[in-house]
């Protein structure tokens, strides 16, 4: 980690459940700007590389194509398509990227997706629906169905192309379109904080992550992009790049308390940056050579008008900012 991070404290994650279906997650604190740019890599992983498995190939005796009528059940196979492309499974500890569930249907009454047939390592994780209902004790159906983890969206030109790629002997079989979302929307927001003591501006970062299903871990979806994000970048470090070591500092050394400066004119070496202002008054006055607090803790109010690129709005908000620390304006 950069060195300043001994100067605004050791960053830490808080998992905050707001409700089974939203958790926020909030770091801080990390150095200014870094909020923005770590949340952008985040929400491309998130929402890319879902976290689910879906159906994408069903298979029922007796039927060839999904808008054959079922002897014996409530609905036809387009129905029971329909609700199967809305379940979600856990593929964590299977080997590979899909698996087959094989069983019958063969009772009278409800057949729910929690009575599909499941090997050990898969888990439903959406909700407990209907997938039809069978009203004639006599019939039987034996099904297969394929669940299988990617990412994105499966059109079905893609899926025939597969199989026929693979040259599969299977007939009577259809494919299912589908998308493997388990993340609803995710959402972040970026507060920059002044810290009085070590008079340096800092970002907190606050991702709310709001998932379809209970069932789903908001830790495992940001551990998962986590790991990625960061696997990639050590294809950027270099054995022969030359790295200074004095602008790291070990996260393990970091003091979970904020280091005191003990200057006595703390506002001599207090950076612009510091201060809570927006990217355009903080641009301003440093093209104005106000670089430090002490320069901008000289200036009159009416002299800072004169200046160029610095309103009425600007110097509103520059009295704001040095009042949150106790210093003002000459009159």
């Amino acid at each position: 980690m950069l060195h300043i991070q001994s100067y605004i404290g050791a960053p830490r994650v808080y998992l905050d459940a707001k409700s089974p279906l939203h958790t926020d997650c909030i770091i801080a604190y990390l150095p200014r700007g870094f909020g923005h740019t770590l949340w952008n890599a985040l929400r491309r992983l998130i929402l890319w590389y879902d976290y689910g498995a879906s159906i994408t190939w069903f298979a029922l005796s007796g039927v060839s194509h999904e808008y054959s009528v079922l002897d014996g059940i409530d609905c036809s196979v387009f129905d029971i398509l329909l609700r199967l492309k809305q379940l979600r499974f856990s593929l964590a500890w299977i080997q590979g990227n899909e698996v087959y569930l094989q069983g019958k249907i063969s009772w009278l009454g409800e057949f729910k997706a929690s009575d599909l047939i499941l090997p050990a390592g898969v888990t439903l994780l959406s909700d407990d629906c209907v997938l039809c209902t069978i009203t004639d004790p006599k019939v039987s159906y034996q099904y297969t169905i394929r669940v299988e983890k990617w990412s994105w969206y499966y059109t079905i030109e893609y899926l025939e192309a597969r199989e026929k790629e693979k040259e599969s002997q299977d007939v009577d079989f259809i494919l299912i379109d589908n998308d493997f979302r388990v993340v609803d929307t995710i959402t972040y927001r970026v507060d920059e904080v002044l810290d009085d003591l070590a008079w340096s501006s800092k970002d907190k970062l606050t991702i709310s992550l709001y998932v379809k299903y209970p069932t789903i871990s908001a830790k495992d979806i940001l551990s998962f992009a986590w790991e990625v994000l960061a696997s990639y970048g050590k294809l950027f470090i270099y054995e022969d790049a030359y790295l200074d070591k004095s602008m790291f500092v070990d996260y393990q050394s970091l003091d979970d308390r904020f280091h005191h400066y003990q200057s006595e004119e703390p506002i001599k070496v207090m950076p612009i940056d510091a201060l809570s202002l927006t990217e355009r008054t903080r641009n301003a006055l440093i093209k104005n050579d106000i670089l430090y607090v002490e320069d901008l803790v000289k200036k009159k109010k009416n002299e800072l008008l004169t200046m160029k690129w610095v309103g009425r709005k600007a110097v509103d908000e520059i009295n704001v900012a040095l009042s949150s620390i106790g210093k003002s304006l000459l009159v």
